[in-house]
């Protein structure tokens, strides 16, 4: 089974980020990171790091969650909020129908429970956890890493480091129900403006990733030049999370060898883009203070049938947040078309066969990831 075509559209620009100019600085392998030289070119964390909490499931009490983790930090959690259709507003079923679909289709990645949005109580998924032990700075591999980021920073130099293998394992369930996630984490600080395929100055890129899974982020200079677990949470500039694709094989666009749960062919797949102020997106248009949701199978969906849209099965379904303005009526857009999602990214590609807007429940909503 070939990686889904939306997910190879990031293909050379994840690529780019993650390898330019990652020479010049000095290895110094027994630093714990923060301390002079601490700058690493090409070191990797190879031994599993063993990690245990009580649960994975993050819900509202920061006090017994793992790592500290907070709910309000989530991945989703602004888009859940914003996306809700307001009661009246135009467009009133198709707009309920795109938000049903959404629910349904994202419920399946990141864990939570489709009938609690938008103000869901829980999640459990790797990405949600593992930004918590990041942030939280009691993981050594992970705060060492940072940190040799953060020096990178302060040196202008570029470096890169990753952390292989995380073994994160649940221990309050009984145990034949623990599991245990495999999560792995890369960074790299790219000094010098990157020109193609991405249109950003000098930066810190991070792609957290699991088997079937990956959320890019790329953070501006500025969110590194603190150290140590006091650094906190770091704001990106633009994020990028895929869902039901493997990483490594969207880098090389190798066969997969994961199940399709689609008698054979391609998954459905999400893909979930976070352009923060000052960003633009992989063809250098503004996309600032904008949240993207696309959902994209080869075999489709027959959930806006209802629409009078002309597609039997809709195949890729865009649904767009616009941060910028809380007095718009039309904040939310959605795309519908017969073929397979095209690079997601580039909004002059995608030549929707119908859309439309709708009104917020929430104008109030701001765009932020922490």
């Amino acid at each position: 089974m070939k990686t889904r075509p939306c997910f190879r559209a990031y293909a050379a620009s994840l690529a780019v980020l993650l390898s330019a100019g990652l020479t010049g600085c000095e290895l110094d392998t027994g630093s714990s990171g923060g301390g002079p030289g601490s700058c690493t070119d090409g070191f990797t964390f190879e031994d599993p790091s063993q990690v245990q909490y009580g649960s994975l499931t993050i819900d509202k009490d920061q006090n017994t969650n793992p790592a500290g983790a907070n709910l309000e930090k989530t991945l989703f959690r602004q888009f859940a909020r914003i996306a809700e259709p307001a009661d009246g507003t135009e467009n009133q079923n198709q707009a309920t129908e795109a938000y049903d679909f959404f629910k349904k289709e994202t419920e399946k990645f990141i864990g939570f429970n489709k009938d609690n949005l938008p103000d869901y109580n829980q999640v459990r998924n790797g990405f949600d956890l593992l930004e918590a032990m990041i942030a939280s700075g009691n993981v050594a591999p992970l705060q060492t890493a940072r940190d040799a980021m953060a020096n990178c920073v302060r040196e202008d130099a570029p470096g890169s480091i990753r952390v292989n293998t995380l073994k994160v394992t649940e221990t309050e369930v009984p145990e034949d129900e623990r599991e245990t996630w495999e999560l792995g984490v890369n960074y790299a600080h790219n000094p010098e403006p990157l020109t193609d395929p991405t249109p950003f100055g000098p930066n810190v890129a991070r792609v957290a990733f699991t088997p079937e899974s990956f959320v890019f982020t790329l953070y501006p200079n500025q969110a590194f030049q603190g150290i140590g677990p006091s650094s906190g949470f770091k704001q990106p500039s633009k994020l990028i999370a895929g869902f039901n694709a493997d990483f490594e094989e969207t880098v090389n666009e190798e066969e997969s060898s994961g199940d399709s749960g689609n008698d054979g062919g391609d998954p459905d797949s999400v893909i979930f883009e976070s352009f923060l102020e000052n960003t633009q997106d992989d063809r250098g248009d503004d996309r600032s203070q904008t949240d993207r949701w696309s959902w994209s199978s080869e075999e489709g969906t027959t959930d806006f049938s209802g629409y009078d849209s002309g597609i039997d099965r809709a195949k890729c379904v865009r649904v767009t947040a616009d941060y910028s303005d809380s007095t718009s009526q039309d904040r939310i857009t959605v795309e519908l078309a017969s073929e397979a999602c095209p690079s997601i990214s580039d909004p002059t590609d995608f030549n929707a066969e119908k859309f439309f807007t709708y009104k917020s429940a929430d104008p109030t909503v701001e765009q932020v990831r922490n």
